[in-house]
């Protein structure tokens, strides 16, 4: 499991889509065993959620998202976690023990609803 955190300098970023980079957890057994800052590289949304899909994450943890942006994470079946605050190492680790509180799980991966036109506008953008 990998558990990617919108991180400016050691803490969540206010923004996801104007954070400096993203701290990817790697998680085995419900055990953080690493640790990668990977710099944000300004790309389109569409071409993020490949190449997060491609580094296996399977979820995002934020403070503020546009709902627009969580659903195509969402649609590509990585969780998105909103309204975190703190250190990004200590909101990934209380995701993984469950008491992470205060904040928003933005989609519910069998109950989210499919625009397709929304997508495809998204993914040109």
């Amino acid at each position: 499991m990998r558990i990617a955190v919108a991180s400016e300098g050691l803490g969540v970023a206010p923004r996801f889509s104007q954070c400096s980079s993203y701290m990817c957890y790697t998680v085995d057994r419900g055990v953080i065993v690493e640790c990668q800052n990977m710099p944000n590289p300004g790309m389109s949304t569409a071409k993020l959620v490949t190449l997060f899909s491609e580094m296996g994450v399977d979820t995002i943890i934020v403070d503020a998202i546009d709902y627009d942006v969580a659903n195509v994470f969402c649609h590509a079946g990585i969780e998105v976690i909103a309204s975190a605050h703190g250190s990004a190492r200590e909101v990934a680790q209380a995701y993984l023990t469950r008491t992470l509180t205060g904040v928003d799980e933005l989609c519910h991966l069998g109950d989210w609803e499919h625009d397709d036109d929304l997508d495809h506008d998204l993914a040109e953008a």
